[in-house]
This record gives C-alpha cells, sequence and structure tokens, in this order.
C-alpha cells in the first residue's frame, strides 16, 4: 500500500529535525574531531572505491568541483590522499587514499562512534539497532528512487545488509559502482 501523504509529512519533519540536531552536534564536537565531516565523507568514498576521478567525488557528494579541489588539497597535503594523472584522460586526476588516510579514517570513525554513544542515553542496544535498521531503509528507498547505489556501510556493523548494498564483511563499503 505503501505511506499515506500524512506519515510522509511526519518523516519530512522528523528527518529535517533530525538532520539540525546532527549538525549542532558535530559543530559542538567538531574541535575534538580530527577530520572535518567533508574531509570524513571523501575519505570514506575513497576507501571504499580507491583510485577515484574527481569529477566522480563531486558526482558522488554535495561538494562542487572547487570546494572538492580545495578539500583534495588539504587532504593530500596532510598526506591522507594522494593524486596522478588520469592514463585515460590526462586532463583528469585520480585520487587515492593512502594508508595514513586509512588510520585517520578509522580513527576519526570510531572517536565519532564513542560520541555517539555518550550522546544515546540510555537507548537500549535493540532500540538503536530497530533505528538503524530503519535508517538504512530509508537511505536505500532514497538511492534507488535516484537509481544510485550505496557507496558506504559502516566497517563495525556486523549487521546484514540487504543484498543490493551488501558487500563482504569488513570492507566498510556498498558494491561498486557498475560503469
Amino acid at each position: 500500500m505503501g505511506v499515506s501523504h500524512k506519515t510522509a509529512e511526519d518523516l519530512v519533519r522528523d528527518l529535517l529535525e533530525l538532520q539540525r540536531a546532527t549538525r549542532r552536534v558535530v559543530k559542538a564536537t567538531e574541535a575534538h574531531r580530527g577530520l572535518s565531516v567533508v574531509q570524513t565523507n571523501i575519505l570514506t568514498l575513497l576507501s571504499c572505491v580507491p583510485g577515484r576521478r574527481a569529477k566522480d567525488i563531486v558526482a558522488e557528494s554535495t561538494l562542487g568541483a572547487s570546494g572538492l579541489s580545495r578539500h583534495l588539497a588539504t587532504l593530500e597535503q596532510l598526506g591522507l590522499v594522494s593524486r596522478a594523472p588520469d592514463p585515460e584522460d590526462g586532463r583528469a586526476q585520480i585520487v587515492s587514499i593512502t594508508e595514513a588516510g586509512r588510520h585517520a579514517l578509522d580513527t576519526n570513525l570510531r572517536a565519532d562512534a564513542e560520541n555517539l554513544v555518550s550522546r544515546l542515553g540510555d537507548l537500549s542496544e535493540e532500540e538503536a539497532a530497530r533505528a538503524s535498521a530503519s535508517l538504512n531503509r530509508i537511505t536505500e528507498l532514497f538511492l534507488d528512487s535516484l537509481g544510485m547505489s550505496r557507496m558506504t556501510s559502516p566497517p563495525w556493523s556486523d549487521r546484514p545488509r540487504t543484498p543490493q548494498t551488501s558487500a563482504p564483511r569488513g570492507t566498510g563499503c556498498g558494491e561498486e559502482p557498475t560503469p
């Protein structure tokens, strides 16, 4: 049958409020994070699909080309990514995460998880698992409606993913894009 219009309106409000609350939490903890949220997202994409063109990262993220270029320059200066000419297109660059980048990403994600544990209060493990499953299902439905597949999943998760987004356990990545 599907979701009613009223339920969809409530869900939109709830998702917007979650987004606002998440931004506030991130802002409150920014000084303690090793990486910015944008840097974390870029490194996560690169950890899942190594050797990506910058234009593909732009397509997968909410960044424009100039914003991505600035972030990549910073990440490269920090030794977290490397860039090389694309052998198929001399004008393009292939961006890869370095071992230092993988380590920084892992450290940052673990710190974020510890922060989340402290903010979830008395939420039970079962409640958290249900919330995570619901958020993952909504994410999958949104991406499916756009003709996209999930690129990432938490590497520390032991929960099974649905087949279309599942990757071998421990990779932290969804399926790779099809050409």
